[in-house]
């Protein structure tokens, strides 16, 4: 029985030493068709960035999400309703 495409990616990921640096190499290749642009994308991160919720500089503890991911989609929003 293969594996699920979603389970496979997520054991992958969770097998890879992650780092802020290669969280934002990833995301930053990824093609979004719903890319927030730059300037918003700079600003979103900003704000993830000065939040008390941000763990190891790439992970949000409201959602679970990478924020170098999620900011970068114009129809996401922060958790906590700060972009």
């Amino acid at each position: 029985m293969e594996k699920c495409p979603v389970c496979q990616n997520k054991q992958d990921l969770a097998s890879m030493e992650m780092t802020p640096e290669l969280v934002e190499e990833m995301a930053a290749s990824e093609v979004y068709e719903d890319f927030c642009g730059k300037t918003e994308l700079l600003r979103r991160l900003e704000l993830c960035n000065f939040c008390s919720r941000l763990l190891n500089g790439m992970t949000c503890a409201e959602c679970g999400c990478f924020v170098q991911f999620r900011a970068r989609h114009s129809t996401a929003h922060c958790a906590l309703n700060k972009w």
